[in-house]
């Protein structure tokens, strides 16, 4: 009895054998998770958050930065009121939306600071030179995250009363 001759695979079988290796090739490199908002919407989002907390009286930039960072998360730079936000950690990855966000109120907390203190009870900035936070900013930072806490507690219905 002569063996069978191999058969040439159908278009079929070629398809299921390249997907099946293209997906053993591909592999993520952290499981699936929560989505992910792409780095180009976090601005807009976060500054249609930020209303919600604070209105600011004076206007400031914001730049999200997809450029991987080491330990930086975020600054500001007053003379030119500029918020920035690095949204990916050099070993990590994509940082978590909210660890971003809470580097975003960081941030605004010394906007803030050097804007309007009085809104937060004080004659004027805080600062001390030398060190990067003072009283005034702790304060500023803890209240823009109580009232941030505050928005997550109510219904969703209630925000629209």
């Amino acid at each position: 009895m002569e063996p069978n001759p191999p058969r040439a695979k159908t278009a079929r079988q070629h398809e299921g054998a390249d997907a099946a290796s293209a997906v053993e090739t591909h592999k993520p490199t952290r499981p699936p998770g929560r989505f992910d908002v792409p780095v180009s919407a976090l601005a807009p989002l976060f500054r249609a958050r930020l209303p919600r907390i604070h209105r600011c009286r004076i206007d400031f930039d914001l730049e999200v930065s997809a450029r991987p960072t080491a330990r930086v998360l975020g600054g500001y730079y007053r003379s030119r009121r500029l918020v920035r936000i690095y949204a990916v950690d050099r070993d990590e990855g994509r940082r978590p939306l909210e660890e971003l966000f809470d580097t975003f109120l960081h941030e605004v907390a010394h906007h803030l600071e050097y804007t309007e203190p009085e809104s937060f009870s004080a004659r004027a900035c805080g600062r001390v030179p030398g060190r990067m936070h003072s009283r005034l900013f702790w304060r500023i930072l803890g209240e823009l995250k109580y009232r941030w806490i505050c928005i997550q507690d109510r219904p969703a219905d209630a925000e629209t009363r």
